[in-house]
């Protein structure tokens, strides 16, 4: 960092003083130093209010205490030195360094002393030095900490300008919900529903590895390739989009392809009105969504390898006859973190138990529900999402 010029305020009513001091630092081997004079505590109080000093060399008495005491409060972190006339008695001197000088000459000693004075001037520069480059610091970081929660705010605000409404049709008679809580400003969790034709939805929750703005960016990355399939679908150029594992392996490819070093687990899900079929895959993730219908709520069967870790992978895809009436929950890991049961099964099961308790498609009051209506901190990004044909 480079350093300007650093600065001297020196107060003292005596011109001889004044050029006596001057003399002395003047021989002193000091650093690029200005100095200002001032002959009275007003026009020292006027420097200071139009600029900074690095050191205040100041004449002090024990009438003019609380001058000093407001001139050190002025010029406060950096340091003052005292000067006392004659012979100050031990309980002057003590008087000066209450009032917060830094260090105390007498002015008739100066000329014996003055490798010492010089010396501490000399200290107290350096002691200044320390002080502008804190201050110099934590400007930088406040302007850099602006731009930072600015940036965040773009990005939080391009997110969800990504994210399907909060309530939606996905195909006639089949809603969705859903809810997100980020751990951080950005999410890593993230939710979709694209609806391909009259007969065909295709839906996912990712969760890619981490938190905030890396995670976050692997998510526009999801909905982009996510988009890509739709339209290759509705051009006819390809078709899978309408297979969940060939979706899932389309992601694994491209995920690898960008170098980025993050992975994520997903469930991508599509819906067939036609055969009245849930069809899914998985890819790596947990909990498993929760199928609910009027005989009671189960967890899905499946497994899969986590997308974006292997060059092949390997996904299971199934598929489930809907019923007329249906609920399909689903979570994101996060849930896990926050919930009181000790062992996984027990989680597992509480969960399931709320979900069929509840009846509800309202994701949030699905997550009071569970918190006890109270959501904590959360260590991880929590996403809930409700499909649901009534």
């Amino acid at each position: 960092m480079s350093h300007p010029c650093q600065s001297i305020l020196l107060l003292h009513p005596s011109s001889q003083v004044v050029d006596r001091v001057f003399a002395i630092l003047d021989e002193a081997e000091l650093p690029p130093v200005r100095i200002t004079t001032a002959f009275s505590y007003s026009e020292a109080v006027q420097a200071l209010a139009e600029r900074r000093f690095s050191l205040i060399i100041a004449f002090a008495t024990p009438e003019l205490d609380r001058q000093l005491e407001e001139l050190v409060s002025l010029q406060d972190p950096r340091p003052v030195l005292a000067l006392l006339e004659g012979q100050s008695s031990c309980e002057v001197v003590m008087q000066s360094l209450r009032q917060g000088a830094s260090d105390v000459f007498l002015v008739d000693t100066m000329v014996t002393e003055a490798q010492a004075f010089a010396g501490s001037v000399i200290r107290f520069l350096e002691r200044a030095r320390l002080v502008d480059d804190t201050e110099s610091y934590r400007e930088q970081l406040e302007r850099s900490l602006d731009e930072l929660e600015s940036d965040q705010a773009a990005a939080r605000h391009i997110q969800h300008r990504m994210l399907p409404n909060a309530k939606m049709q996905a195909l006639p008679g089949i809603g969705v919900r859903y809810d997100l809580t980020p751990s951080l400003y950005l999410s890593g969790d993230f939710v979709d529903v694209v609806t391909l034709d009259k007969r065909y939805c295709m839906f996912y929750l990712a969760d890619v590895s981490g938190h905030g703005a890396s995670s976050a960016l692997v998510t526009v990355l999801l909905k982009n390739m996510a988009n890509r399939l739709a339209r290759n679908f509705r051009r006819g150029s390809s078709f899978d989009v309408l297979s969940p594992t060939s979706t899932l392996k389309r992601i694994n490819h491209e995920l690898l392809e960008t170098g980025l070093g993050k992975h994520l687990t997903m469930f991508v899900g599509l819906f067939d009105l036609k055969t009245e079929c849930l069809h899914y895959a998985v890819g790596g993730h947990h909990p498993m969504p929760l199928i609910s219908t009027a005989e009671g709520s189960d967890y899905l069967a499946g497994r899969g390898m986590p997308v974006g870790l292997f060059d092949e992978p390997v996904f299971d895809e199934h598929a489930v006859k809907l019923p007329e009436a249906f609920r399909l929950t689903l979570f994101s890991d996060g849930i896990l973190e926050v919930l009181p049961q000790e062992s996984l099964e027990q989680k597992e099961q509480y969960l399931r138990r709320v979900v069929e308790e509840t009846g509800t498609d309202d994701p949030i009051q699905l997550k009071q529900a569970l918190l006890g209506g109270e959501v904590p901190e959360a260590p991880d990004d929590i996403a809930i999402m409700i499909l649901a044909r009534q």
